[in-house]
Formats: C-alpha cells, structure tokens, sequence
C-alpha cells in the first residue's frame, strides 16, 4: 500500500507528537508522586507531634478512657485506617480500626511503596516517650486511596488532553501538509499528463524563489520534450518512408536474385545441351557409318555370318554409351535442389568433368588434376559446387579458343591446410586484363560476344561460394608450365571453410 509523502509527514509528526506526550505524562504522573509524598511526610510528622503530645499525659497516667477518645477522634481524620497504642511492654492498650492490636504490621518507609499501593494503605509506628524513657509507641495505618485517585484522575485529564492536542496537531499538520505539497501534487499531475502524451503541460507554482526555479526547469523541460517528440514523430516518419523503400528496393533484389538463377540455370542448360551434342556426336556417327556399311553389304550380299550380331552389339554399346550420357544430365539436374550434406569435392569435380569432358576433348584441351592426399569434405549442396566448377571450366574453355592457343591446358590442384580447403583452377589463354579483373564476379559482365555470354556465370558461382559455402572466390593472373613453355593464365582460387 503506497502512502502519499503528506500522510507520511503527518503520520511521523503525530507519533513524534505522541512520544513526547507520553513522556510528559509519565513526567508528571512521577511529579505527583514526589510532591504527595512529601505533602504525606509533612503531615505525618505533623500527625507524630499531635499524637505524641497528645498521648504522653495518659499513658503516664494511666487513663485509658482519654485514650480511646484521643483515638477516636484522631480516627476521624478520612486519611487515617486504623490507630493503637501498646505500652512500653507491648501490652495493647487501645485500638481504633484494628482488632485488639493483633498482628499489627511491620512498619514501612514509603507511603508509595508498591506494597503499600497494593493494599492502599501505609503502615508506620510512632515511639512516645518521656525524657528519653520509652512509654510506649502509636501504631498507624494511613490510607494511599487518594494518591490512587488523583493519579488515575491526573492520567485520565492528560490522555483527553493529548488527544485533543494529537487531534488539533492532526488538523493542523493536515492542512500545513496540503499546503506544502500542493505545489507537488500539481507538478505530479503534469507530469502524469506528459507521461500519457499531453506534452503541452506547463505548471505555474507561484512566486517563491524555489517554486519559481522548479517551475522554470520543469517548463523548460516539458518543452524539450515536446520538442524531441516531435522530432521523433518526423524522425519515425522518415524512417517509416526508408523501410518502404529499402523493402521496395530488397523486394526488387530479391526478384532480381531469382531472374538471376533463372538466368544462370538456362545458361547452364544451354552449355548442356551443347556438351550433349559433342558427347553424341561420335556415337552417332559412328552408328551411322556401321548401319550404312552394312546396308551396303547387304545389298551386294557380302553379308558375313555374325556380322549382323556383331554390329548390333557394337550399336547396343553406342547406345548404352549415350543413355548413360542422359542419365548424367538428368542427375544433375534432378540433384540441384538438395538439402545440404557433407560430400567429397573431387565427387562433385568428376561430375562436372563428366559433363564438359566432350567439349574439352573436341577442342582439344588438356585438362590436369593434382590430387590431394587427404579427404576434401565439406557441407553443402554438392551440385552447386559442380556448377561453379562447370563455369569456370566453361569460361577457361571458351578464353582458351578466343585467344587461338594453340597448346591448351587446364591445371585443377587440391590443398588442404588448417581449417580450410583450396581449389586452384588455371588455364594457359593468357590471364584477364588488368582495368576487367576486379569486374568479372560482377553481374551481367562479360567479355565475350553477346550471342555467347550471358555474363552471370562467374557472378552466380561467387554467390553460390559466398552465400552457401561461407567460403572465398578470387582470381588473378600468375605464370603456369606446360610441354617446356612458361604461359601466364588466369588462375580462379576457390576457399573453402571446413
């Protein structure tokens, strides 16, 4: 439960106010012990003289009856319980109040003592003597009820007083509290208001010197408030209209990411169908010519036996040569959208050879491979990394027949080391010019004639490296040996994190 900061002020006073009420209380309840005490001392003593001038002649004399009535009348006092009178050998001699001076109690000091208190009366006796001659001695009981009475009186009239003075500090602190803490209750209302999206809250505290300096910060900083609100509100305008358009714009990268890989794919499928025709070509030449023959033969009737069989199993053999060549491509192409997985990158090299090896053969290029000693496993789409390695075989291909080389090779070698693995193509075409090098990942550059690049090849596969394989694509121009001459070619490094 929370308690305003005014009731907490009140509330601390008031028992602050209480602590010192009771003090004065119980100070005054200890004053009025002190001062009837000692009015109880005086007239006891008082009461001694009396009695013991009072007494000496009778006892002497032996009147009993002056006595009594001594005695009695003495009874009269309102203060006074009982009185007796023993002789010098404890003889009783007259009682008043008591019966017949049996068991009289011992005498005590303080007529406030806590026993005297709880049998509301004070037990004393008093010796009488003549010329030091013990005569006898005066017992008496005084009563304690009217210190009882005036205490409980004096307790009562000071409880009433101190809670009417704990009633009007009440009032008082109140009203003095609301009249401290207006000016707060104001500054935490308007700032409640700010807090809920009033920013045109403005406070006006009077004119002390310190009300007047809150009020000028606090004006000051609701002002700034509003004021950076609404720059945020521009500011989140803005920003509104930057995210629509860096959507828009990522939107836009995205379709075109996928014309892209569209792009790439026909261009891949283009260079497939291309390697298809060389890898049918022999074939099916070769077909031709041993149908031909032996129509031919046939129709001379030069028909040998077991000719007929021989060239149909040389024709199944063309033919199962050229299924299989289907059934390569068909994988491919069926394989591309795999989950990843970890595969051996030489697999994925071999597949890619199987399908550009016609081409490189009809063009008459040498293709070395340097093996590594160690097992090249890595996480990915395996497809996607025979895809790169078509391109660049590809691309290696077509520089090597652009520029005329007449002795054409191209040098794969495999390295592992750490925690990375390195793919090294070079060919021996004279490597990439100096003002293109830095351009030729880029997308849509190509150096060749429009009806033969589609310039997305090298992009697509540093995507494919970067994106899928976290790993590094860069090429540069460095020299390369084959059959005894030194050619400068370009060589493409492919790294990939194991």
């Amino acid at each position: 439960m929370r308690v305003s900061l005014a009731w907490k002020w009140v509330i601390a006073s008031l028992i602050i106010e209480s602590l010192m009420l009771t003090l004065m209380v119980l100070k005054n309840v200890n004053q009025l012990e002190t001062n009837l005490s000692t009015q109880t001392n005086i007239r006891l003593d008082e009461q001694k003289i009396l009695l013991k001038s009072a007494l000496i002649a009778p006892i002497v004399q032996m009147d009993y009856a002056t006595i009594n009535a001594i005695l009695n009348e003495t009874k009269k006092i309102p203060t006074v319980d009982y009185l007796a009178v023993l002789d010098n050998q404890n003889n009783c001699i007259s009682s008043v109040g008591w019966d017949s001076c049996k068991n009289l109690p011992k005498k005590e000091d303080n007529p406030f003592s806590k026993k005297s208190l709880k049998d509301e009366r004070f037990d004393t006796n008093i010796p009488i003597s003549l010329f030091s001659e013990p005569l006898g001695k005066v017992y008496l009981g005084l009563s304690t009820k009217f210190y009882i009475q005036a205490k409980k009186e004096m307790i009562t009239r000071s409880i009433i007083i101190a809670l009417m003075e704990l009633i009007l500090s009440a009032i008082l602190l109140i009203a003095i509290s609301k009249w401290i803490t207006k000016n707060l209750v104001k500054l935490t209302h308007s700032a409640n208001a700010i807090a809920h999206g009033d920013y045109s809250q403005r406070i006006n505290l009077g004119d002390s010197i310190e009300t007047l300096e809150l009020q000028e910060s606090f004006n000051l900083m609701a002002k700034n408030i509003e004021k950076s609100i609404l720059d945020l509100k521009h500011l989140n305008k803005k920003e509104k209209k930057l995210f629509q358009e860096l959507k828009s714009q990522v939107e836009k990268n995205h379709e075109q990411d996928i014309l892209l890989k569209h792009q790439s794919r026909m261009a891949i499928i283009g260079e497939m169908l291309n390697n298809i025709a060389h890898q049918w070509r022999q074939p099916l030449n070769a077909i031709t010519v041993q149908m031909s023959g032996l129509k031919l033969r046939k129709e001379l009737n030069l028909i040998e036996e077991n000719e007929i069989e021989n060239t149909s199993d040389s024709v199944m053999k063309y033919a199962s040569y050229l299924s299989n060549t289907i059934d390569d491509f068909r994988d491919y192409i069926k394989d591309y959208s795999s989950k990843k997985k970890y595969f051996n990158i030489e697999t994925s090299l071999n597949k890619a050879i199987d399908i550009v090896s016609a081409s490189l053969k009809n063009n008459y290029i040498n293709l070395q491979i340097v093996h590594s000693k160690d097992e090249l496993l890595v996480n990915g789409v395996i497809n996607e990394l025979t895809q790169v390695f078509i391109n660049i075989l590809n691309n290696s291909k077509d520089i090597l027949n652009e520029n005329d080389v007449k002795e054409k090779v191209i040098v794969i070698n495999f390295s592992k080391e750490d925690n990375k693995i390195t793919i090294t193509i070079q060919d021996n075409a004279g490597g990439v010019q100096d003002n293109i090098i830095d351009k030729i990942f880029d997308p849509y550059f190509t150096t060749k004639y429009k009806s033969q690049g589609t310039g997305i090849g090298l992009y697509m596969s540093a995507k494919i490296i970067h994106e899928h394989f976290s790993g590094e694509i860069l090429v540069k121009n460095e020299n390369i040996d084959f059959n005894d001459k030194t050619y400068i070619g370009a060589k493409f490094f492919i790294i990939l994190p194991i």
